[in-house]
């Protein structure tokens, strides 16, 4: 059922339904902007170093508003210090660097594959590899899915996770197997 190649860097990808692609947000109000916070907490929970795990990058899939595209963060982003106010800010002062527009056929072609989605109805794990797909409010649409080439759905549990908690689980399990 799963791969087992621990060696390779995680990758997760989250999509927002309601997150906004621009940078036109005030710090003081993150929820404001279709639920930034989400997306910046999800951030800290992948790319902070974890025991041995030094973080994994994430991908971050906006499409809430007039435009599409997505953020791509890499563990050197942040710092010990970081929390998600610090988060947004750096994103808002990096947003050329690091956001691109696009729709998500253009984000498939730059996401390590395998793809697997990450829910309730999937099987109990067996390894991590490639890029761990996950929603930020909301379960992907069949659309996302298609596009997306799922390959496999894996579950953590029957309850719904916070999207920052699921990450964090997922990276905790990695470094059991």
């Amino acid at each position: 059922m799963g791969r087992i190649n621990c060696e390779d860097p995680m990758n997760f990808l989250i999509i927002s339904q309601k997150c906004q692609f621009n940078s036109n947000y005030t710090l003081n109000n993150l929820t404001g902007h279709g639920r930034f916070d989400i997306i910046c907490r999800s951030i800290l929970a992948s790319t902070r170093e974890l025991q041995s795990d030094k973080g994994s990058s994430i991908f971050c899939y906006l499409k809430g508003g007039e435009e599409k595209g997505w953020l791509k963060i890499d563990p050197s982003f942040v710092e010990e210090i970081d929390d998600e106010i610090s988060i947004a800010a750096k994103i808002k002062n990096n947003w050329s660097k690091i956001a691109t527009k696009g729709n998500l056929i253009n984000l498939f072609g730059q996401l390590p594959k395998p793809i697997t989605l990450l829910s309730e109805y999937g099987d109990p794990p067996t390894s991590f590899t490639g890029t761990i797909v996950l929603g930020a409010q909301n379960d992907l649409s069949q659309n996302d899915k298609i596009t997306l080439e799922i390959e496999e759905e894996i579950s953590l549990g029957s309850k719904s996770l916070l999207a920052s908690h699921a990450i964090i689980y997922v990276r905790q399990l990695n470094l059991k197997m």
